[in-house]
């Protein structure tokens, strides 16, 4: 934390960073750092002879002690060349960040590690979310890990794979049928029982553990950007903490030019962003009747979605709704050009750029970043049965390829 300076409101306010802050209303809340310090006394170099973690990027991070983090081997996920998918969507270079490769599985562990690093540095023995399954699972882990507790609230319809990391750690779970009263419920269950209320953009250190993926992006990239980056998107943290990675590399002199496009991806049945874009309107309705898969993506009126909405304005960027067919068809195709194993979710950016190359959005010159935020091993029970044929003898073995 040696250049943390403070926490700062998007209403202005500033917040001193040696305790817990939880964001009041609307407002959402973000570490700064004494950045031309950093600068003086860093490097990029310095940062590239760190762990292959995370935790490379501490110098970035809010936490006071780095080498005591609760940690499970977090970040330094691999970004992929696709050329076989590069030369079917018709774009110059295509990369895949893998996040499947996280301890649980997703993503989600980036911000589970730091904020719980941080919170037990504070003190804060329990803690509460609401998780439509993913971070649920996550923070039941890196919870169990750092010997606090993670409260879970969770849809009806939670995955088992997110069930499970949550049975086996032995941390409070509950479901709620009405995932539209998620949000309020967690609130009022934290100031009933004091418990500190880690939902999403509710507090700081979640965003800063996400936006590793974007200093990793950078550094992966050799410090260049691409040209777009397409991201599947719930609550909008990650798009976000990505940006700010951004951002903050822009004044630390380590990257420089242009920002990537920002293309957002939502299932069809769950798209208040994409709604809200495609009518030119700076916030998000809260969308009624949700009818996607279980796992990622389902947030009906996603607290970050203003920001978000401006960050695709400022790139240059769009917003396309996929169909739960087309992310299942997604899902096949990745893995049987690539390799790579992706959950629903994420397998939407290869659905969504080809609406963002139809559209001129992407060009054939351009280099696109697709983030596949989750392995398709948490989803197996959505994807669609195997088909296989039993054999009784060598014979009956035959191939059509």
């Amino acid at each position: 934390m040696r250049y943390v300076t403070h926490i700062e409101s998007s209403t202005g306010e500033r917040y001193p960073a040696d305790r817990p802050v939880v964001a009041r209303g609307n407002e959402t809340l973000e570490f700064r750092y004494d950045l031309a310090r950093l600068a003086k006394e860093s490097s990029r170099e310095e940062f590239a002879r760190g762990p292959s973690s995370l935790w490379r990027y501490s110098a970035l991070l809010p936490v006071a002690a780095p080498e005591r983090a609760v940690t499970l081997g977090e970040g330094w996920t691999p970004l992929l060349d696709a050329p076989t998918l590069a030369a079917r969507t018709g774009v110059a270079q295509l990369w895949m960040k893998d996040e499947g490769r996280n301890p649980s599985g997703t993503f989600k562990d980036r911000g589970a590690s730091v904020a719980i690093s941080r919170y037990r540095e504070l003190g804060v023995q329990t803690m509460m979310l609401n998780s439509s399954g993913n971070a649920g699972g996550s923070w039941s882990l890196y919870a169990a890990r750092a010997g606090v507790t993670s409260v879970n609230l969770l849809p009806t319809d939670a995955q088992p794979s997110v069930l499970q990391h949550c049975r086996s750690t032995g941390q409070p779970t509950f479901f709620i049928e009405d995932w539209h009263q998620a949000g309020p419920t967690v609130a009022r269950a934290c100031e009933l029982n004091g418990w500190l209320d880690v939902r999403t953009l509710k507090e700081p250190c979640r965003m800063e553990g996400k936006k590793t993926m974007g200093l990793e992006i950078a550094e992966q990239l050799g410090w260049q950007m691409p040209d777009a980056i397409v991201y599947p998107m719930g609550g909008g943290l990650g798009a976000l903490a990505i940006y700010k990675a951004f951002d903050e590399l822009l004044e630390l002199g380590w990257i420089s030019g242009r920002l990537p496009k920002l293309i957002i991806t939502q299932y069809a049945g769950c798209a208040p962003l994409i709604k809200a874009f495609d009518e030119g309107r700076e916030t998000c309705e809260a969308w009624g009747f949700i009818d996607i898969p279980p796992g990622g993506l389902k947030n009906p009126n996603p607290l970050g979605g203003p920001a978000v909405l401006q960050r695709i304005r400022a790139t240059g960027g769009g917003a396309f709704a996929v169909s739960t067919r087309d992310a299942m068809d997604a899902v096949d195709e990745i893995a049987a050009t690539e390799g790579l194993f992706p959950a629903p979710e994420c397998a939407t950016t290869l659905a969504a750029l080809r609406q963002a190359r139809s559209r001129g959005l992407v060009s054939a010159t351009d280099r696109v970043l697709l983030m596949i935020t989750g392995s398709g091993l948490k989803s197996i029970p959505s994807l669609p049965p195997a088909q296989v044929t039993t054999v009784r003898e060598a014979a009956e073995i035959r191939i059509d390829r």
